[in-house]
């Protein structure tokens, strides 16, 4: 019976909201590899004002591991957010603080791709607005937390 309370419950509006946030913050991970493989120039100055001692071979692998970890943390990251969201809107109370911990850490991480340059700055910038704004999802609306209360 109590799986049956899940699939019954209608979901509030804070937290259907959190779909097209997703969707959004999605978008937001799989551009910024994509941006930073194309302008593998750009993202080789960014290494060299980090570490203006690398010759043009070590500066190579720099750009190709720059890449690699890039692409790895986004996938993953895309793979948790939608697991946790989805799992969210479904009730499980788990999901939700899962949820809130994992964007808390990528909006803490994301201090890291500060240091990397401006050039990522504008990323940094709107994808913690949407991390943030879908943490205020999950707990200030008080249908939200009536939501999650309830089950």
């Amino acid at each position: 019976m109590e799986v049956q309370s899940y699939q019954q419950r209608a979901v509030p509006v804070p937290l259907r909201l959190l779909v097209p946030g997703l969707v959004v913050l999605l978008a937001l991970y799989a551009v910024l590899p994509v941006m930073m493989t194309v302008d593998r120039a750009a993202t080789g100055a960014s290494i060299m004002r980090n570490t203006p001692a690398l010759s043009p071979a070590d500066l190579d692998v720099a750009v190709a591991a720059a890449l690699a970890y890039t692409i790895v943390l986004h996938v993953v990251s895309a793979v948790l957010a939608l697991w946790f969201t989805l799992k969210t809107v479904r009730g499980r109370r788990w999901a939700r603080i899962a949820l809130t911990a994992f964007l808390v850490l990528l909006t803490l991480g994301s201090l890291n791709s500060v240091t990397a340059g401006a050039e990522y700055l504008w990323a940094v910038i709107s994808t913690d607005a949407v991390q943030l704004a879908m943490i205020a999802l999950l707990w200030l609306p008080a249908s939200a937390r009536r939501f999650f209360a309830a089950g």
